[in-house]
């Protein structure tokens, strides 16, 4: 997997940088992986994420980081951020080399618009 930790502190400036102002508050991957059973580091690739998922709203590193705006539905899953006028979440992904996902995290308020 071998990132630097030049990439692990990019990745924590970014996730500051797209909470703006509001507090961040960081959700367990594994509880993220229990509602969207598809998405499991060190086994997901990066075009399983792509074809379910498309497009992300933000990405980093050549595309290792990708960040997608969601929201938590009512069912306690995961949905792309639809509703302008509602809060939206950040959920961010890193992949390594091979592009198979090495760590992923949710955002609460962490998308800025």
């Amino acid at each position: 997997m071998g990132y630097s930790s030049f990439t692990y502190i990019l990745l924590l400036l970014l996730l500051s940088s797209i909470a703006g102002c509001k507090t961040v508050i960081a959700v367990d991957p594994l509880a993220i992986a229990g509602r969207e059973g598809f998405i499991v580091d060190g086994r997901t690739q990066k075009q399983e994420i792509l074809e379910r998922l498309g497009q992300a709203q933000k990405s980093y590193e050549n595309g290792a980081i990708l960040i997608y705006h969601v929201q938590m539905m009512r069912d306690g899953r995961l949905g792309l951020w639809q509703d302008k006028h509602s809060q939206c979440d950040a959920f961010v992904m890193v992949f390594g080399d091979d592009g198979v996902l090495t760590r992923h995290s949710y955002v609460k308020h962490g998308c800025n618009h």
